[in-house]
């Protein structure tokens, strides 16, 4: 299957999580580029599979669709806030679902045409992660549903303790 997206820019506009798990100011940084090597290293045979080459992890498979503490869903390729808890919902797919990013900024979306479909892919905007999709079949407040594969995501509970 094809390598995953690498953005042409050097430097983007991301927004990381403050100590309350609110979203700070933009901020610009470096796009993280490395080898399918360093990556697989990182990252473990599975989750490379899936953020990397674009693999999704069979439904039901993953205990945080049931996982209901309040807290953040960081990348786990680079470690991007992504997703909370709060926008969090039970799709019945069987991959964790929400209806809106952590920050706009921190998700890339691109056209997806494989397997005989045509689905909107969604990528971590730092590493160039494969994350999942997202479908117009959501919940409001944005009608939005974006699956995810759990073994793409770290989950942080908030706030953290100081």
């Amino acid at each position: 299957m094809e390598q995953n997206f690498q953005s042409p820019l050097k430097e983007i506009v991301v927004r990381f999580a403050l100590s309350d798990g609110q979203q700070g100011p933009p901020c610009t940084v470096p796009v993280i580029v490395k080898t399918a090597a360093e990556w697989r290293q990182q990252l473990g045979d599975v989750r490379f599979e899936i953020l990397r080459k674009r693999a999704t992890e069979p439904p039901f498979c993953s205990a945080s669709i049931e996982h209901h503490q309040f807290g953040i869903y960081f990348c786990a390729g680079c470690h991007l806030p992504l997703f909370t808890s709060t926008c969090k919902f039970n799709s019945g797919t069987g991959w964790p679902s929400f209806f809106a990013p952590f920050a706009e900024e921190n998700i890339l979306a691109r056209c997806d045409e494989s397997h005989g479909m045509t689905r909107t892919e969604i990528l971590c905007a730092r590493c160039g992660g494969h994350l999942g999709h997202v479908f117009p079949d959501g919940p409001d407040p944005t009608g939005l549903r974006y699956c995810l594969n759990s073994l793409a995501l770290v989950f942080e509970a908030y706030p953290k303790d100081k």
